[in-house]
């Protein structure tokens, strides 16, 4: 799996049935031609933990995935348009933070509307950088 649709969708199947008994159910809107070229193994850990928490919490909803890319930045974003405790969400999200940060990535969570929550994982698409 080189894209990030692909790998989106392999994730989105384990936590598939946490999310239908919470009534909940995904959209992946990510382009099917957006090349994961390094990191894939990290970056997939970061979304894994991103989506176990958001389907925790996620009740009769509608979790949206899309991504876009800037340059060599790209930024997978989470909608989730329930009602949710997203100071919860936040505290359960450090080590997703923390592994964000290991390959240079950043992890933000916005609550713009009453109701929804954005989680933005930014992380650059290139080789890692030794620490």
């Amino acid at each position: 799996m080189k894209n990030l649709n692909q790998i989106v969708n392999r994730l989105l199947s384990t936590h598939l049935s946490l999310a239908e008994r919470n009534h909940s159910f995904f959209i992946n809107d990510i382009p099917q031609d957006l090349p994961i070229n390094h990191n894939r193994e990290w970056i997939a850990s970061v979304i894994s933990g991103l989506l176990s928490t958001v389907t925790g919490h996620a009740k009769n909803t509608c979790i949206r995935l899309s991504a876009r890319k800037h340059d060599q930045i790209i930024v997978l974003t989470i909608l989730e348009s329930g009602n949710t405790n997203s100071y919860a969400m936040a505290s359960e999200l450090k080590q997703a933070y923390s592994l964000a940060e290991k390959i240079g990535g950043c992890l933000s969570i916005s609550v713009p509307v009453m109701d929804n929550t954005t989680i933005s994982f930014s992380f650059p698409n290139l080789p890692a950088v030794a620490a």
